[in-house]
């Protein structure tokens, strides 16, 4: 039987770290992930349910996530204590011979408590930075991939080097809350929409509205006066899950090989325990990820959509300036100067729902992220079985 004192305390404190990396993420998923639909526009108010209901399963998946490793700290806890009272027995028992024989051995004295030193790795030192302009996003995401590249190899070596030495201590892989950066969601390609729509189609919408009844630029900009900066925040909150939940598995999995040489009781449902555990997190980032997507193709629909809408109205300003300046005369003036133009009003409103198409396929794609709550439920709810396995298989090894 092989047992060694340190090793098994710096895992009870890794395991311990990510039981706090849990309630981080957590905490990360509740402050930038939910919208607040009092600061939403038409858009937001209809993703709001959605985001809520996702971030209440992801909140109670990192809770289970907490509760599972605080159950294996608390299980390496006692088997340390296990193993610390069986020697002291057998230390008593030796000093009680000894004294028999007229000797004198010295008091047993407890392991001392080791401290576990920083993570080994980190998120790329880009990592936090908004995408900025393509140029600006191209360099970042080149840096970043030649970071991780040489950080792979340099990784690469030393497991090579880990692999063949005698003993290996245990450490922290990756340095979880490095993941977990307040987003920065700068964005504002879609946020100013009415800014943009207004030189354009402003000075002639009440021609639109003298036509027809109502204010076409309030309509189709109404959808988007949402904060869309914090669409993107929760987009990358959700990334930010999804990379955290992934380092915390990788976490776990890095406990196997150096405690590997632990061959005393309760070894073998320690390994099979961490490798459970990671396999769990590291599939949690899935759901997450598809979540972090679903926000990202609403804000590009949302973005194509914007395009799209501020050039049809610079098409139905065009049709109005040439209205506004022959329709002198209230009532028939207006008559006249549609018919001169060669237009019809049902040709206007034609117009104006071709813009509403775009706006309603904003809607659908934000329907269909509905789909992305039962993921988010099933990851949960296999965070729950975890932890309840590991806590009736602690009980059953009482």
């Amino acid at each position: 039987m092989d047992i060694d004192f340190t090793q098994l305390q710096l895992a009870g404190q890794v395991l311990e770290r990510q039981r706090g990396h849990a309630d981080a993420i957590g905490t990360h998923l509740e402050t930038y992930a939910r919208l607040n639909a009092g600061e939403l526009g038409l858009i937001l108010q209809l993703v709001q349910p959605i985001s809520d209901a996702m971030v209440d399963a992801g909140k109670k998946a990192t809770a289970f996530s907490s509760l599972a490793f605080n159950e294996g700290t608390a299980r390496m806890e006692q088997t340390v204590r296990t193993y610390v009272d069986a020697e002291r027995t057998a230390h008593e028992a030796t000093a009680q011979v000894i004294g028999m024989l007229g000797g004198d051995s010295a008091p047993y004295a407890p392991p001392n408590a080791p401290t576990l030193g920083a993570p080994q790795t980190a998120a790329p030192s880009r990592y936090d930075e908004p995408d900025g302009n393509v140029f600006n996003q191209a360099f970042g995401d080149g840096y970043s991939a030649g970071e991780w590249a040489l950080g792979t190899r340099d990784d690469v070596a030393g497991r090579a080097k880990d692999a063949r030495s005698r003993s290996r201590t245990v450490t922290e892989a990756v340095d979880v809350r490095s993941f977990l950066p307040t987003p920065r969601g700068e964005d504002p390609e879609i946020e100013s929409i009415r800014w943009k729509a207004g030189p354009i189609f402003g000075s002639v919408d009440w021609v639109f509205e003298k036509l027809v009844g109502y204010s076409l630029l309030e309509e189709v900009t109404k959808p988007f006066s949402g904060d869309w900066e914090r669409m993107r925040e929760a987009q990358i909150a959700w990334t930010h899950t999804g990379d955290a939940m992934t380092a915390v598995g990788r976490n776990a999995m890095g406990l196997l090989p150096p405690m590997a040489s632990w061959t005393g009781r309760g070894s073998e449902a320690f390994a099979a325990a961490a490798a459970v555990i990671s396999q769990a997190h590291t599939a949690a980032a899935g759901p997450a990820g598809t979540v972090a997507s679903a926000i990202k193709m609403l804000i590009l629909l949302c973005k194509q959509a914007v395009g799209k809408i501020l050039a049809k109205l610079e098409e139905l300003s065009e049709k109005l300036l040439r209205i506004a300046a022959k329709a002198s005369i209230p009532v028939v003036g207006w008559i006249a100067a549609v018919a001169d133009a060669g237009l019809t009003v049902h040709e206007l409103i034609k117009d104006a729902q071709w813009a509403y198409k775009w706006i309603n396929r904003i809607y659908d794609l934000a329907s269909g992220m509905v789909s992305s709550i039962g993921a988010i439920v099933d990851n949960a709810m296999r965070m729950a079985d975890l932890y309840e396995g590991l806590a009736r298989g602690a009980m059953a090894r009482a």
